[in-house]
């Protein structure tokens, strides 16, 4: 791989943390500048276009990936991404675009007729075939092509209903919920069905984890549940939970995005999720770090035999490695050179252990 020289070697190292296996080592991925400018990108001229234009969008990917050095288990990986509330604009939603963030503006209504079914004829929709049929020959060699964010289930209806109504619905509408969610499931399969043809065009090897950039032998996304953080654990069973277990069938390997204190609440839950979703990716929000705050969680999650992927601080990287079991850990970490990049990948290897 020309962004990633020695590519082949994190394959043996990735595929045993998928298993919840100590290889060598706990898996890190650092990214720092490699010491080239970044050649620059014009703007398109719009914000517009600076979400959609697929060439733009490439040509400044592919710009970030030359300037990068990726130490490690870190691999470059380009995923197409509309925002989080890209499955929701599927089902009819409208997204409103903003510099580094999108949404959907709540639009349903039960009196309404909506179907809850993928709509193949949205621009969404052909936008994302339309990339990934650019990007095929592009990255061809030179990097990898992800899954666009999945934000389906519950959290679809969250964005479709608002926070407040969806919450007020769990309690008037069970029975209305509960035929919607068997609905979604059915639309959420078809959407991680749909793209990898296009993905796989280029003849890479394996996959990549969505946003999370974490490679995968097999077919990979992230699964979430951001409306964890408004609900009780008996509604997240009742309600949601099954969503995310058709979400394990439908992939090969996952990881689920456990998003803020306000959703510890439901970990028991999630230690009954297939074994296919091999990690927890912790993130402790805003105003709750740093990651070395939250050790004893973190222990706790391994305890069960979940795997864990961790953004920390390059100061947090010792202590992690050395409070935490290296059997199914992975950290992210950005660096400020090459040097300091290949000294954690070092430090891990120093620090290894069960």
């Amino acid at each position: 791989m020309l962004c990633k020289p020695d590519f082949e070697e994190i394959i043996p190292r990735m595929e045993a943390w998928w298993r919840g296996e100590l290889l060598d080592r706990a898996a890190i991925a650092v990214r720092a500048p490699n010491g080239r400018p970044r050649r620059e990108i014009p703007d398109p001229g719009s914000l517009e276009a600076r979400w959609m234009n697929h060439a733009w969008i490439l040509d400044n990917a592919e710009a970030s990936f030359e300037s990068t050095y990726f130490a490690g288990e870190a691999v470059p990986i380009i995923h197409p991404n509309l925002g989080p509330d890209y499955f929701s604009a599927l089902l009819g939603g409208r997204i409103e675009y903003r510099e580094g963030t999108s949404w959907v503006a709540p639009f349903l209504d039960w009196d309404s007729s909506i179907p809850f079914e993928i709509n193949t004829d949205s621009f969404e929709w052909k936008w994302l075939h339309d990339m990934y049929r650019l990007t095929a020959d592009r990255s061809r060699g030179k990097y990898l092509v992800g899954a666009h964010d999945c934000h389906s289930g519950g959290d679809a209806l969250l964005a479709m209903r608002g926070g407040t109504d969806i919450c007020m619905d769990l309690y008037d509408r069970p029975d209305v919920i509960k035929a919607t969610m068997a609905k979604l499931e059915k639309a959420v399969v078809q959407f991680h069905d749909a793209f990898w043809e296009g993905i796989e065009a280029n003849g890479q090897r394996g996959h990549a984890s969505s946003w999370l950039s974490t490679w995968s032998p097999g077919r990979s996304n992230v699964i979430q549940l951001d409306l964890l953080a408004l609900i009780s654990p008996d509604m997240f069973r009742e309600f949601f939970f099954h969503e995310l277990v058709v979400q394990c069938g439908a992939l090969e390997n996952t990881i689920f995005h456990l998003d803020g204190p306000d959703a510890v609440k439901h970990l028991s839950i999630l230690y009954d999720l297939p074994k296919n979703c091999a990690a927890i990716q912790w993130v402790y929000g805003a105003g709750n770090g740093p990651m070395t705050r939250w050790l004893d969680l973190l222990k706790q999650i391994q305890s069960h035999g979940m795997g864990l992927h961790l953004s920390c601080e390059p100061g947090e990287v010792e202590t992690i490695l050395t409070e935490l079991s290296s059997k199914g850990l992975y950290l992210s970490v950005g660096a400020r050179s090459t040097e300091e990049a290949d000294a954690m990948v070092a430090l891990a290897s120093k620090l290894a252990h069960d």
